[in-house]
């Protein structure tokens, strides 16, 4: 066998994929890299994105990104899974991460909510609940996690408990050189929790659903135990490596994935 033939070859066993945002023009969105497992790469993607250049434009909808960024998207398993996750990098410093950092003491009092922060809207769905509240290290800066969850159709008195259909693992961040902010997030299950539906509980407030099982199930059990795991999602972004400024106009690589 030549060696023309062998690397593609060796090439399609690895089980991890290094894939890296070619440099465009200085001035615009990040260049990052990222190493991404096999099983988060289903249907990646990279995206650049200009300061006012749209990320969705869906009448009544629209979303447009307020300072350059750059972002990856993928899935965990099999593309039709309900796993999305997603790894953006603003090119800026947001003072509400690095407060919530410094001082906030659940996800109720850091108040993240990326919309607000970089995409010119609110929250669609207000008043999300948080659960398991975090500050994490990683190679690349400091940052805080939690869960949130929240829902377009709200019961008619009370809140709902944790449920799989809606439990979103987010991750925000600065890094070491104060110059871009880092905002991760993962869709995730529980095997003891309830898929959404009919069966998922109410309860009468935010008070009483701290109490509950199912928020204290999410909020104190193994990182390991969540689909995708926790750990899993945080190993992949502890790869972040911000190389220099780079843009493009909404720029979508095709993913070179291993099986």
């Amino acid at each position: 066998m030549s060696r023309r033939t062998a690397l593609p070859m060796l090439l399609s066993t690895l089980l991890t994929t290094w894939v890296s945002c070619a440099p465009i023009l200085s001035n615009s969105p990040p260049n990052f890299t990222l190493i991404v497992p096999a099983s988060f790469g289903a249907s990646l993607t990279v995206k650049h994105y200009r300061k006012g250049q749209d990320i969705l434009t869906s009448p009544p909808f629209k979303v447009t990104t307020s300072v350059p960024m750059t972002e990856y998207r993928g899935w965990y398993g099999p593309s039709s899974a309900s796993h999305s996750w997603a790894v953006r990098v603003y090119a800026t410093l947001n003072s509400k991460v690095v407060a919530a950092y410094g001082k906030a003491r659940d996800g109720f009092e850091a108040d993240l909510n990326e919309g607000r922060e970089f995409l010119g809207f609110g929250d669609p769905y207000p008043h999300p609940i948080f659960a398991r509240f975090e500050r994490k290290h990683f190679r690349w800066g400091d940052a805080v996690s939690f869960f949130s969850l929240s829902y377009q159709d709200t019961p008619d008195s009370g809140v709902y408990v944790p449920d799989n259909g809606h439990l979103i693992y987010e991750v925000w961040g600065v890094t070491r050189d104060q110059q871009y902010t880092v905002v991760a997030s993962v869709s995730v299950n529980h095997p003891k929790l309830a898929d959404w539906g009919p069966q998922v509980r109410v309860v009468k407030d935010v008070e009483t659903l701290k109490k509950d099982r199912d928020y204290q199930l999410i909020e104190g059990c193994p990182p390991d135990q969540f689909e995708p795991s926790l750990n899993a999602f945080d190993r992949v972004l502890d790869s972040l490596e911000i190389q220099h400024t780079s843009g493009g106009n909404g720029s979508k690589r095709n993913r070179e994935q291993t099986e």
